[in-house]
């Protein structure tokens, strides 16, 4: 019996995002999934936090990234408490001019601390938060 380790019929795109801003409100930590596929060119991943306004706060770029999960923290620059910012984030494979978007996920965040230890709802895409609270009372 084979047992397939990869998706298939499936195309490479994010699985899942997480966001929780840290109790200071000028980190945020970041996790994201992307789907199981056996790819042999790694896709980029950029993450962007635009402010209220419009304009870019911080942002990171991860370059051929080869594992199915990412985690990083972003530094917001001059953060402002219940402001709601807008996130970004891109799948892309190659570079430049020469750049193919693979998927795009764009949601807002309010800045402020959610507890992920308590099951408070972070912010993202593709995530059951409601299921997250369950669990998080039943522990």
């Amino acid at each position: 019996m084979e047992i397939p380790l990869f998706q298939t019929d499936t195309p490479l795109r994010f699985d899942r995002i997480v966001l929780y801003p840290y109790p200071d409100l000028t980190r945020i930590w970041t996790r994201l999934w992307l789907t199981a596929v056996n790819e042999a060119d790694h896709p980029n991943i950029e993450i962007v936090v635009y402010n209220p306004d419009g304009s870019e706060n911080c942002s990171v770029f991860m370059m051929a990234h080869a594992e199915p999960r990412a985690e990083t923290t972003l530094h917001m620059r001059n953060p402002s408490s219940a402001a709601i910012y807008t996130v970004v984030a891109e799948l892309t494979r190659g570079f430049g001019e020469e750049a193919t978007l693979l998927d795009r996920q764009t949601f807002p965040l309010v800045l402020e601390f959610h507890n992920p230890d308590l099951g408070e709802p972070g912010f993202g895409y593709g995530v059951d938060w409601d299921e997250v609270k369950r669990k998080a009372s039943r522990q």
